[in-house]
């Protein structure tokens, strides 16, 4: 399973948190952020319906998920009706995060600058992890309440295990 479909990971606080870095405009944030809320709670996604809960044009709409589609954020699959897939919108912010981005991602969710010997570990899990492995580690000491880098240590080191 993908970190961005974990249960503790929240997609939407994700998508607000980078918008910047994504590039996306406000019609294509809105539209995303309805795709996603719709998507989860197994609502019909339609340009009429996307229309209606952003209150914007047909006519935008339809541009608009155009315009995500040329970006590669969006999918759109018409086995067994209509589902549009944002998931790709998780998979390109990956190859545009730096290992300098995953520093700031950790003071984030630490809240607080982190220490020399905290930012030598996340050098050294960089080396050894991809990216999707320590962001799911993360998440998971985030969730349990354990904010600890020997916690997320620790979760990174049984991860090699379970492969």
């Amino acid at each position: 399973m993908k970190y961005y479909q974990e249960t503790y990971f929240n997609r939407r606080n994700w998508l607000l948190e980078n918008i910047q870095r994504l590039n996306l405009n406000s019609e294509e944030a809105i539209v995303v952020l309805m795709i996603d809320f719709l998507n989860e709670f197994q609502q019909k996604v339609t340009i009429p319906a996307l229309s209606k809960k952003c209150n914007l044009s047909n006519e935008v709409i339809d541009e608009t998920i155009a315009s995500l589609n040329n970006k590669g954020f969006i999918n759109i699959n018409t086995k067994n009706g209509v589902y549009f897939d944002i998931s790709n919108i998780f998979e390109t912010t990956n190859s545009m995060i730096d290992e300098n981005n995953l520093f700031e991602v950790f003071e984030k969710e630490f809240h607080r600058v982190i220490s020399r010997k905290e930012t030598d570990m996340i050098a050294e899990w960089i080396r050894m992890y991809d990216y999707e492995k320590i962001i799911k580690a993360l998440r998971e000491a985030v969730l349990n309440e354990k904010m600890s880098f020997k916690y997320i240590g620790t979760i990174l080191a049984h991860s090699d295990d379970n492969e």
